[in-house]
Order: structure tokens, then C-alpha cells, then sequence
């Protein structure tokens, strides 16, 4: 009977040790990092700064300059769109 228990402790602290490395496995997915791209990171940021400062000046000019430099076609429907929203937010600012 001991040895009956002492193999189903053995069994069980094996079943044991595969279930924690299956949980540390799936705990290690995706938790790898990609590398961090300082390029695309730095556009970006300067994107956000232009759009900003045009929104902040009411210049119209300023954030077409702003998207285009960022790579965008002055014909795309996401251009126009984006104008029409930049519009109607400096429409709807508080006047200072």
C-alpha cells in the first residue's frame, strides 16, 4: 500500500512539473519583445507635433504641409477626411 501511495506522489509530481512548463510556456509567448523601430517612432512624434502646432495656429496650411510630408496622397479620400476634421475641430475651438 506505501509503495501504491509513493507512486501515485511520484505520478502526481511529475503531472506537476509538465503543468509548469506548459505555464511557463504560454506565460513566455508573446512576452518577446519586437525591436523597437526609432525611425517610425520619431515620424510619428514629429507628425503629432506638426498636426498640433497647425491645430493650435488655426493653420490649414501648416497641416496639409504636415501630411503630405508624412507620405500622404493629397487625392485620398483619407486626406480629404482628415481635412474635415481638422476643420471642424478649429470651428468648434473656444475662441481666447
Amino acid at each position: 500500500m506505501l509503495r501504491f501511495v509513493a507512486s501515485m506522489d511520484e505520478t502526481k509530481n511529475r503531472d506537476d512539473d509538465d503543468l509548469q512548463d506548459v505555464l511557463a510556456e504560454e506565460r513566455s509567448r508573446g512576452s518577446r519583445r519586437k525591436k523597437l523601430d526609432t525611425e517610425e517612432k520619431n515620424r510619428a512624434a514629429r507628425l503629432r507635433a506638426d498636426i498640433l502646432g497647425a491645430y493650435r495656429n488655426n493653420d490649414e496650411v501648416g497641416f496639409k504641409i504636415a501630411l503630405l510630408a508624412a507620405g500622404w496622397s493629397e487625392d485620398s479620400p483619407e486626406f480629404a477626411g482628415a481635412l474635415r476634421k481638422f476643420r471642424d475641430a478649429v470651428s468648434r475651438r473656444p475662441i481666447r
